[in-house]
């Protein structure tokens, strides 16, 4: 902390809202703390990808808490320290090194793609969230579609369903859309906002940024509270995809 960073951990995260799809009903919402329940969010819901880290949530049966980690830019060479609010450390390494003992202790691994969005009528930093099956939705949309990132947004507007053994999920129908310059360059000056803090929070040592983790969020507990039901922090109907898939 100093006079120029105010910020004892760096600056806070500049996010508004973190959306996560949800495979069993086929929906976006979030977690309001307030009100203590997944608030959904009418479709279509249209974004501009600002830019994409990695992490681990999910449950922890065991000490029946949420699960998190630090947030990393390349999962081939970034430390993940994966932890529980009342387990304590559970993993640390490369992700494909703790791939399996994550998994085995009700971890997954989340896509958290940072956006522009419209709440009314301003374009504000949020997170949308995938994993599993609708990771690999959107890891193939991506690819196909990876020029128009930059001059057009992104649409989710229903969804089409997949099946694994009894299981029925639910993956987003995404497509391409245009957009305005004026709301393009608004995105720009979001992204410029985002990368400030990313640039602090990446320089951090992993034991500074996974500790950052459980506040930077608004739909996080704190250390020690019961914090939201299991359904806010993931679906279980949403199967897991290999680590050859892993985006990046």
């Amino acid at each position: 902390m100093s006079l120029s960073n105010p910020h004892e951990n760096g600056q806070p995260n500049p996010s508004t809202r973190w959306f996560e799809w949800n495979g069993e009903s086929g929906a976006i919402s979030y977690y309001d703390k307030e009100a203590k329940e997944n608030i959904y969010i009418p479709q279509p819901f249209t974004f501009i990808l600002l830019d994409e880290l990695g992490s681990v949530r999910c449950w922890h049966d065991a000490s029946s808490s949420g699960i998190y980690s630090n947030e990393v830019k390349d999962t081939r060479q970034d430390t993940l320290v994966v932890k529980a609010f009342k387990g304590g450390t559970l993993a640390e390494g490369i992700y494909k090194d703790i791939r399996d003992s994550v998994i085995a202790q009700g971890g997954s691994f989340h896509a958290n793609c940072y956006i522009a969005f419209k709440d009314g009528g301003e374009i504000k930093i949020g997170v949308l969230r995938f994993r599993g099956a609708s990771l690999g939705a959107w890891m193939e949309f991506r690819k196909e579609n990876r020029k128009d990132f930059y001059t057009k947004s992104v649409k989710i507007d229903g969804f089409t369903e997949g099946k694994k053994g009894r299981i029925t999920f639910r993956m987003p129908k995404f497509s391409m859309v245009e957009i305005s310059p004026a709301t393009m360059a608004a995105a720009v000056e979001l992204d410029k906002q985002l990368q400030e803090f990313l640039a602090g929070y990446l320089s951090r040592n992993k034991k500074d940024q996974v500790e950052a983790a459980p506040t930077a969020r608004p739909d996080a507990p704190e250390p020690g509270d019961d914090g939201p039901p299991i359904e806010a922090y993931s679906n279980y109907s949403n199967p897991e995809i290999t680590d050859d898939d892993i985006p990046f």
